[in-house]
């Protein structure tokens, strides 16, 4: 096996769930004191629902916007917020959707597995191979390309039509595989809110493809655990190497039980999700 892939079945065996939390801060929506130190608020906030359900989730997903939007502040914040997680076992996936040329893909790798020690990172394809290489040398690190997003303009590029007949998320799936006979750790980004979902585990569970797969949309997006898990099932995909992943549900679901605490609430929003 490869050091990323072991972490993600070893987490996944060990606590019987795909579910990833999605840390993405927010101060407006998060109870904390805004005239103190910033990075101690994010920190302690996102500190406090990890403490909670750290035995119901195997991975974690902090998206970089979400700090970069606080400055030097939000930045530190993240950089505990991973090491955190990290002392408490959880795999670490960037969501920073990063594609651009060689050497500036160079200087993004650093940042993500050197500075911020990511396990993961998601990526775009869109610049073709080489824009990717950079990361691809990092071996026992893991990639999720994006094939099929969950947002509802995913309709614009990613349905069009090639010359082929397959649709651009196909042909980017197709390529993923492909580039994953060289890569083992080289996954997918596969939205659940779409009708195409199933069709995309289908492409992926013949013996030639089977590969990681990072599945947003859970939640307030609209997308059910419970049935991806069903077709998953159906369709015998190795479900150690998914993570299905689910952010504002969590972090902000004292919002939706405002008589439970930032902590009873998580719990109670991923036993919700399950």
């Amino acid at each position: 096996m490869h050091q990323y892939l072991d972490k993600l079945q070893n987490e996944q065996a060990r606590k019987n769930t795909m579910l990833c939390f999605g840390m993405d801060p927010v101060i407006e929506r998060m109870k904390i004191d805004t005239s103190k130190n910033l990075t101690d608020e994010i920190t302690t906030f996102f500190s406090r629902i990890l403490d909670e359900i750290a035995g119901k989730i195997s991975a974690v997903k902090p998206n970089v916007a979400f700090y970069l939007q606080y400055g030097a502040d939000g930045l530190l914040a993240l950089v505990e917020i991973i090491k955190k997680s990290k002392q408490m076992g959880l795999p670490v996936i960037i969501d920073a959707k990063i594609g651009d040329i060689g050497k500036t893909s160079e200087a993004y790798a650093k940042y993500i597995f050197d500075i911020l020690n990511g396990d993961a990172v998601t990526l775009s394809p869109y610049l073709g191979y080489d824009s990717l290489e950079p990361f691809f040398t990092r071996q026992d690190k893991g990639f999720y390309l994006l094939a099929l997003t969950s947002n509802k303009g995913a309709h614009y590029f990613q349905f069009e039509k090639l010359g082929s007949g397959e649709r651009l998320f196909e042909y980017v799936l197709q390529s993923i595989c492909t580039w994953g006979n060289r890569h083992k750790s080289m996954g997918a980004v596969i939205g659940a809110t779409h009708e195409e979902f199933k069709g995309c585990i289908q492409l992926l569970s013949g013996d030639e493809c089977s590969i990681p797969l990072l599945i947003p949309g859970v939640g307030t997006q609209g997308g059910s655990y419970s049935e991806i898990n069903e077709i998953l099932d159906n369709l015998r995909y190795n479900t150690g190497i998914v993570r299905i992943n689910a952010s504002s549900s969590i972090s902000y679901a004292h919002e939706r039980f405002p008589s439970l605490n930032i902590e009873e609430a998580s719990r109670k929003a991923v036993e919700e999700i399950w």
